[in-house]
């Protein structure tokens, strides 16, 4: 009997050891330290001395937005009444918002990017704010409903698995994150049919979205790069750059009412 217990007890041991050790759950395992190829070199963002920036222009009269009808929506009619119109076309001081430019060729491959902190898009005032935004793989997005009645956020995307929640309480957060490039990707509210918003998800850090007068920057190595400028209803422009080290290169980008985006 008393060996018995002792070969019991030692059995148990030997359980709890192993537990201890190797037994822990997938959370543990800590997540890719980059959005770029596993194994690569990670890149030092200290070597993008190179600067690219720029103007998107808008030739001609911009076309009208169209008007949002919020009479469904009590709480949106009343707190979205200074933003009647979608956010399709926003033109300042001849300058296209919004227009998202970034890296399409010229990165070295097997190359890994460490992604940046968690990025935003809040629900306010019954609209996507940002209209839109840019991210890398893996890089954590924050979903914000600062609204008081219910949203549901639908990030509609192909490459990537779709997120799709409903927030009814006010200020509640969800997070997510993607694991592929895809550029763009529509984000929609299932309950109101006028929010939208796009995001282009990259696994590299070259990538940023047109201010108000169509100013955009690029911090880059040296190398040549295609860039693309892309917009919701006018498609995308490409340029290739030639940027060398601490090189400060001027790269403007035009478009017009006849330019359409590709179905």
């Amino acid at each position: 009997m008393h060996k018995r217990n002792l070969f019991l007890c030692a059995s148990l041991l030997v359980v709890a050891l192993v537990a201890g050790c190797g037994g822990g759950s997938s959370s543990d395992v800590p997540p890719a330290p980059s959005g770029g190829p596993a194994g690569g070199p990670t890149f030092d963002m200290s070597k993008a001395t190179g600067t690219v920036s720029g103007k998107i222009s808008f030739e001609g009269t911009p076309p009208p937005n169209d008007k949002i009808q919020m009479g469904a929506d009590p709480y949106c009619a009343m707190h979205a009444a200074d933003n009647p119109t979608a956010e399709t076309v926003k033109v300042s001081d001849g300058g296209l918002e919004n227009v998202i430019v970034f890296v399409s060729t010229g990165l070295p491959a097997g190359t890994s990017y460490a992604p940046g902190p968690a990025v935003e898009i809040n629900q306010q005032s019954c609209h996507y704010i940002p209209h839109v935004f840019t991210l890398m793989t893996n890089q954590p997005l924050n979903v914000k409903n600062s609204d008081a009645t219910l949203h549901n956020i639908h990030v509609m995307a192909e490459k990537n698995p779709q997120f799709n929640v409903a927030q009814a309480v006010q200020n509640i957060v969800s997070n997510t994150q993607f694991k592929l490039p895809e550029v763009p990707v529509a984000i929609r509210c299932d309950v109101h049919k006028w929010m939208g918003a796009f995001v282009g998800i990259f696994d590299h850090p070259f990538h940023t979205v047109s201010k108000p007068g169509g100013a955009f920057e690029l911090k880059l190595p040296p190398g040549t790069y295609e860039i693309t400028a892309w917009h919701e209803k006018f498609g995308k422009k490409t340029m290739m750059v030639e940027v060398k080290d601490n090189d400060k290169k001027e790269t403007n980008f035009s478009f017009n009412a006849n330019d359409k985006a590709a179905d």
